[in-house]
């Protein structure tokens, strides 16, 4: 089978492979629904990933027994299953068990103090006695010190340096699973993940085994070298470079080698990324250099959190330049992460195909959860699962981007520019655990990636550590594995390796373009050395401007395409990309507008000629398209809307096509009939209308009761109490309206067995009726008994949690491996009412930054609605904390002549992850991102028209966070939905309440008023 047979249903290995969070007790039924799930939505796999909130013993019997019975049932779907490496992440703790085998095993960092020394002396690594200006190193010197190199140690992760201490974590984990899963289930096993592993975060790694390793690679003693790390000395460059590579090199060994060389040799490939990708100044001190560690794995891959995009494409170009360099097929990314409940379709396109033009080409969602139960429905949300109202229409992005993945995996990249990576300057600029000097090497690097982005000209990074093992010179070109490149560009830097500048002079005098840019690099291997000196004066100086750089490689190395707007003007935008691709004997140009600026009519050039057509990623379809052949290629007019991609076929061969050549271009609607739809519509159909309560008085054994407080203070306050208490909770909602008999009304609850339930003084069996939305949210009946005005709903419960609990409890605060892992015994969670109601705050709406809505409440129950207004906030209109969909409807009378064309224009994008079209009966398109627009003339008639719109929303509002101060934060974490700033609040000062009691909701409808464009025969 070839790739142009798959592509209307491509095979596992291409689809996506989410993280599945089995976060809770876990039943055998239910794991087995979910596959079910996942396989109906086009999920081609998922790593069981372990995570806060599993009651199962990690690794335990249990844990293996659910393993083996859901690796049998995706062998039944032919779906694939991945493994991973640990409980929480970063991985390589083995769920605490492997630190805890003591001091030798645990991470360290170095640190120092000057005379008078506060720290105990225990961890004392070197003494120093300052002679001048001069640290001198004291031996068996009897003169008190001046100042000490110590070492901190962290109990609670390893030491990553070791070689040792890893193979005992490939031991404790990898080998437990084949013993128990490998031989029997080799081929439905793919591989294994590892999360995040690191040597250290802002600080300086240390190991018991360090000293002995540095000397022998470097012939000195990093006693010696101690100083020059923290401090400016005499030579410390040399010393910080020394220093670095050595720990880099262990560190990649150690690990990165070792898990790789372990999978290989039984046929499961090695999947995963390192922690602090994103810049020079976080590599350092977590990893030392990236691309070192993604050589040894079968599929690298990085990490993508929140809902933004990059402007550098550094994060996904440092993992897709290794693939391409040692001929390796796939590179993963772990995506969507933090980007919260609301996260729309368009966004996840947009945030995929950002990476996947930069080189990525297999996606794992971030995350599936088992269960919303109690804090797992804050771990770094959303859950893209069977919890969100939009699910069933997921398998329209799964299908996307199963055959973007398998076009870009089999395609091979053009890349002919080598961008080298200055991580050795940045090694040489860390000063202790201050990186303010690598900054502005980052943003030089940076800037230059984006430029020739922004040219067209499409490269690659070169690590140097990669170099010492993968890099030649031949026929002048400079070889990187299997990778060739015509030109190679320094970037502003302060030193390269001896074997970078070794191969550079051969380069040039094969022939090949040697580029670079200002400030020039002066050392070699962190030390003077005139040999530098001699290849910079024969490299070629282009200004450091875009232009001036791109028209000198424009002279070696073409780019693949140009872009002009219709005024002959360039385009260049950090938004606007392309990649190249040789797909047999055809080429492929992906082009992705990753922003928000439509490009309405603009001259695509692609200089190269032959037959060219578009490859519909949405169903798989070829289409011709209209296109011209100008000099020395090929020219086809389009528009490019916001989030919009193409992937073009360009062949010597006929094409058979689904369609007559196509016009790519935005229909002109200047002289065109527009009829705007009424803005009142009848609603036909609407899911169960829910209010979250998340707000109570409480009390402890009867005591007072006390104010109104949010239940997430009301938990903290309990926990203090450090012991098992009675408890109880009093809510209060009020109705507008008398309920029928017979209305069904009921109360969500999670953990219902473990409440007494008292609605108005009737006492309310805590009998399940079913699930709502989450397995854990068990619906209570509680018809009959709410009445008009205000009522009350009380529980009664123990709140207890384990002596053991509290102990994970303090562990958590001190390192993120046992928060990322934490189980709490009894949680305090909001509730939900469901029923056909509409929910009316009483001191109306105002509005706050991207389109969001905020009121003070308190909310009041109403008589549902019947006519609503699309274009008005429908969450202001009876349905803030909706989680569902409506379908409303309106009929227009409209005339036309034969021959008139009509389009359907929404105006702008609808404020509703899934709209959905329906005119006379007919579904006409579902709309998940742009363009959002569709030709509609064979579905209408002259006179009476019936349209329809399905809106489906998200489980944002029901969810939240509601009471954060940003409205609707970009990036969410567990502190998102607390008082105080987590990481993903960073830009916000330490000390700020990012509670507010007001609530916030995010808006749910159109954002403009429909319109029926006629287009004139």
């Amino acid at each position: 089978m070839t790739v142009w047979n798959l592509l209307k249903d491509p095979p596992a290995r291409y689809r996506t492979k989410p993280f599945w969070s089995w976060n809770d007790d876990l039943n055998k039924r239910e794991l087995l629904r979910q596959i079910e799930e996942m396989h109906k939505a086009g999920i081609g796999g998922f790593f069981i990933h372990a995570r806060g909130g599993l009651t199962v013993p990690y690794m335990g019997e249990a844990w293996m027994d659910l393993n083996q019975f859901c690796i049998e049932k995706c062998q039944e779907l032919g779906m694939e299953v991945w493994l991973y490496d640990e409980n929480g992440w970063p991985s390589g703790y083995a769920d605490g068990k492997l630190p805890a085998l003591g001091h030798s095993y645990q991470q360290k960092r170095l640190s120092y103090e000057w005379a008078p020394f506060n720290q105990e002396e225990k961890m004392t690594i070197a003494s120093y006695i300052q002679i001048e200006d001069r640290l001198h190193l004291l031996k068996q010197d009897p003169r008190r010190p001046d100042f000490r190199v110590y070492y901190e140690v962290n109990p609670y992760y390893i030491d990553t340096l070791s070689k040792h201490v890893v193979s005992t974590f490939i031991e404790m984990i990898y080998d437990a699973y084949w013993l128990r899963l490998g031989p029997k289930y080799t081929s439905a096993i793919k591989g294994i993940f590892t999360d995040e592993p690191q040597f250290g975060r802002g600080d300086l790694p240390w190991s018991l085994e360090l000293a002995d390793v540095f000397e022998s690679r470097y012939g000195y003693s990093i006693l010696e070298a101690l100083p020059g790390l923290i401090l400016d000395t005499d030579n410390c460059r040399k010393m910080r470079y020394d220093y670095w590579s050595c720990v880099t090199t262990m560190f990649t060994e150690a690990y990165a080698k070792q898990v790789g060389t372990w999978c290989g040799e039984r046929g499961w490939m090695s999947v995963g990324h390192v922690v602090d990708e994103q810049t020079l100044m976080s590599q350092v001190t977590s990893v030392g250099d990236p691309l070192c560690f993604y050589e040894y794995l079968h599929i690298p891959g990085c990490d993508w959190l929140g809902r933004s995009v990059g402007e550098d494409p550094l994060v996904p170009k440092q993992v897709s330049s290794v693939v391409r360099q040692l001929g390796q097929k796939q590179a993963i990314t772990e995506s969507y992460g933090c980007t919260g409940w609301n996260i729309s379709f368009r966004d996840l396109k947009r945030i995929g195909e950002w990476q996947f033009v930069h080189g990525m080409n297999l996606m794992c969602q971030h995350l599936q959860a088992y269960s919303l139960r109690g804090l797992r429905k804050r771990d770094y949300p959303p859950s893209l699962f069977y919890q969100q109202p939009w699910w069933e229409h997921y398998h329209r992005f799964n299908d996307y981007f199963a055959r973007l993945s398998m076009l870009l995996v089999e395609g091979s990249r053009q890349a002919e520019v080598l961008l080298l990576h200055p991580i050795s300057t940045a090694w040489v600029e860390q000063q202790g655990s201050d990186s303010a000097g690598i900054e502005p090497y980052h943003q030089s690097f940076a800037q230059l990636s984006r430029w020739l982005c922004q040219s067209f000209i499409e490269h690659d990074y070169g690590s140097e550590g990669m170099l010492e093992r993968h890099g030649n010179v031949d026929g002048g070109k400079f070889v990187v594995g299997e990778a060739r490149y015509s030109v190679v560009v320094i970037p502003p830097c302060v030193t390269l390796s001896s074997r970078t500048v070794g191969l550079l002079h051969q380069f040039i005098l094969q022939g090949g373009m040697l580029i670079v840019l200002e400030p020039y690099p002066h050392l070699i291997d962190g030390e003077q050395n005139e040999d530098i000196i001699r290849l910079i004066h024969t490299a070629l100086k282009p200004a450091n401007t875009r232009l001036s750089i791109a028209e000198m490689i424009s002279g070696q190395v073409a780019p693949s395409i140009s872009i002009h707007d219709r005024w002959g003007n360039p385009i260049a935008s950090d938004m606007v990309n392309i990649q190249k691709l040789k797909l047999d004997d055809s080429y492929l140009y992906y082009l992705v507008n990753s922003g928000d600026e439509s490009y309405s009519d603009i001259e695509l050039t692609i200089h190269q000629k032959g037959t060219l057509c578009l490859i519909d990623l949405e169903s798989g379809d070829l289409k011709s398209v209209n296109q011209r052949t100008v000099d020395g290629g090929t020219r086809v007019a389009l528009t490019l809307y916001p989030v919009q991609s193409y992937m073009f076929l360009l062949t010597q061969h006929d094409v058979k096509s689904h369609s007559d050549p196509i016009n790519l271009l935005q229909t002109d609607i200047s002289n065109c009939h527009i009829y705007h739809l009424d803005n009142q519509w009848k609603i036909e159909q609407i899911d169960v209308n829910s209010i979250t309560l998340d707000t109570c008085r409480y009390r402890v054994k009867n005591g007072e009761w006390s104010s109104e407080m949010p239940l997430i203070f009301i938990q903290e306050k309990l926990l203090q109490i450090g012991s098992s208490v009675h408890i109880e909770l009093e809510f209060s909602i009020n109705l507008s309206f008398e309920p029928a008999d017979g209305q069904e009304m009921y109360l969500v609850v999670e953990n219902p067995e473990k409440l007494q339930i008292v609605v108005n003084e009737i006492d309310v069996e805590s009998t399940s009726y079913g699930w709502w939305r989450d397995i854990s949210f068990q619906k209570i009946n509680i018809g009959g008994c709410l009445v008009k005005g205000r009522n009350k709903i009380r529980f009664s419960l123990y709140f207890w949690n384990k002596p053991e609990t509290y102990a994970a409890m303090a562990r958590a605060n001190q390192f993120e491996s046992e928060a990322n892992k934490l189980t709490l015994d009894t949680e305090l969670e909001s509730i939900y009412i469901i029923g056909d109601f509409a929910v009316i705050s009483q001191s109306g709406y105002v509005g706050h930054e991207h389109g969001v809505r905020c009121t003070e409440g308190p909310f009041i129950l109403a008589n549902s609605q019947q006519i609503c207004s699309l274009e008005g906030d429908l969450a202001s209109q009876g349905l803030p904390f909706f989680a569902g969909s409506i379908r409303v409807t309106q009929t227009i009378q409209i005339q036309f002549d034969d021959g008139d064309s009509w389009l359907w224009d929404f105006g702008s994008q609808p404020n509703a992850t899934v709209t959905r079209l329906r005119i006379n009966g007919v579904e006409i398109r579902v709309f998940l991102w742009e363009p959002f627009v569709s030709n509609i003339t064979e579905f209408l008639r002259p006179g009476e028209n019936h349209i329809e719109l399905e809106l489906i929303g998200s489980c944002r509002n029901l969810l939240g966070p509601h009471h954060h101060i940003k409205g609707e934060p970009i990036k969410v974490g567990p502190d998102s939905f607390k008082d105080k700033p987590g990481w993903t609040d960073k830009d916000l000062d330490p000390n700020t309440s990012i509670y507010q009691e007001r609530y916030a909701f995010v808006p749910f409808g159109l954002s403009a008023t429909p319109r029926l464009v006629r287009i004139p025969g």
